[in-house]
């Protein structure tokens, strides 16, 4: 499991969440269904900037400070501040943002647990760095 983990999730919780999301919108209204949207969007960019900042740092920090910078400045105030004002503003339901914002993670967890039990990935080369992506 490398970087491309991460893409798959993207992809994963991008298809299901907006399935999820017409589901919601059918039974719970479009405040509800918008308000998980939201939600998942701002985690998505959330891990795609942890996702930038990982491969800028292993991968000769010092001549990517100025990204390393961007990414930072963009990510802890502006992105926690967006987060902040979507449940502060009241515009949402809190409960809406709430399972919005961990959708993305549990298909994460989903996606790490299923790979696990179908052993994909040998913990031997899990621990090198090599994952086994051909299986």
């Amino acid at each position: 499991m490398g970087l491309e983990f991460l893409d798959r999730v993207r992809k994963t919780a991008i298809v299901s969440g907006l399935i999820v999301a017409l589901i919601v919108l059918v039974y719970l209204g479009w405040p509800f269904a918008s308000a998980f949207v939201l939600g998942c969007a701002w985690t998505l960019v959330n891990i795609h900037l942890i996702r930038v900042l990982v491969r800028l740092v292993l991968f000769d920090p010092k001549e990517h400070q100025f990204q390393i910078a961007a990414v930072m400045i963009f990510k802890i105030p502006l992105l926690y501040a967006i987060g902040f004002l979507l449940l502060w503003c009241g515009w949402f339901p809190a409960a809406g943002l709430l399972a919005g914002f961990g959708w993305p993670l549990l298909v994460a967890v989903l996606k790490a647990g299923g790979r696990l039990i179908l052993g994909l990935d040998d913990p031997k080369s899990l621990i090198s760095g090599q994952g086994n992506e051909t299986k």
